[in-house]
């Protein structure tokens, strides 16, 4: 096993050395593995780059510079035009809502299809931060859909997957407490006793330890907090999370959002599951 793992580094480096394109694709789609995606051949029947921005497009034609913006990930520039828009009399709520959101929203569901990769959708957050800020100072705090927690499974130091699924629920109009990694299922339930949480999303990479996500949603619902857990991360199955209570399957981050949504709007597990599935 060690000699095949020396072969595959030393194949690496010659693909960097010759291909430094191909390279840079193998190294993002090794992330996108980590995260639990599916890095296979894409089916025709998946939208394109053009007709998922469409899909979410303002028609106002100054939300959509503002949309547009926020796909691009440029900070500066959304700032700009949502300061713009709210000189005009823009509402601020309706600036979120319809100008803001929908530049995240684009670049999820890109995301979810692995048509855009880390850095982009955390750019892109950064870029609709930036104008949300705006919004806030006129407005003051703005609503938030409901209230989550976020956390890898004891053992497990793996948090990319995490980060960006926290990330992608923030951007979506979520209060998201960050637990990190490494997080027992103590902490899990004494955070979400103290702080109200709604829903809670685990994740684990390894599958020596993704017992901990079992342990974490019955202990849920042994406390009787009616708090559902989001399932999700590379060692993590359907079948897996569907063998205990109180739990939910995400394949991506684009699922915790709707799994959050729903949640919030006062569906249980149960119903969730079948809505999802």
């Amino acid at each position: 096993m060690v000699r095949h793992m020396d072969i595959l580094a030393e194949e690496m480096l010659k693909i960097r050395s010759r291909d430094p394109a191909r390279y840079k694709r193998l190294i993002q789609e090794g992330m996108l593995a980590e995260l639990g995606f599916d890095v296979g051949i894409k089916t025709k029947a998946q939208a394109s780059v053009d007709e998922v921005k469409a899909k979410f497009r303002p028609k106002d034609p100054s939300y959509a510079a503002i949309s547009d913006s926020v796909i691009a990930g440029k900070r500066a520039r959304t700032k700009e035009l949502v300061a713009t828009s709210l000189q005009q009399g823009k509402d601020p709520v309706d600036l979120v809502t319809n100008a803001l959101m929908p530049g995240i929203q684009t670049q999820c569901e890109l995301y979810d299809l692995g048509k855009a990769f880390v850095p982009e959708i955390l750019m892109s957050n950064d870029a609709m931060q930036g104008g949300i800020e705006l919004c806030q100072a006129q407005l003051g705090d703005i609503p938030k859909k409901g209230k989550l927690a976020t956390f890898v499974a004891e053992g497990d130091l793996h948090d990319i997957g995490k980060n960006i699924v926290a990330a992608i629920l923030r951007a979506n109009g979520f209060d998201v407490i960050d637990l990190g990694r490494d997080v027992p299922t103590a902490k899990v339930i004494e955070t979400t006793k103290a702080q109200g949480i709604q829903m809670v999303s685990g994740s684990t990479l390894m599958s020596t330890t993704k017992a901990g996500l079992k342990s974490t949603a019955e202990t849920l619902e042994e406390e009787g907090l009616k708090v559902p857990l989001a399932c999700g991360g590379a060692a993590v199955s359907r079948a897996f999370v569907d063998t205990f209570v109180n739990s939910i399957y995400g394949k991506s981050p684009l699922d915790a959002v709707k799994i959050a949504t729903e949640v919030c709007e006062g569906k249980d597990w149960k119903e969730v599951r079948k809505d999802l599935y």
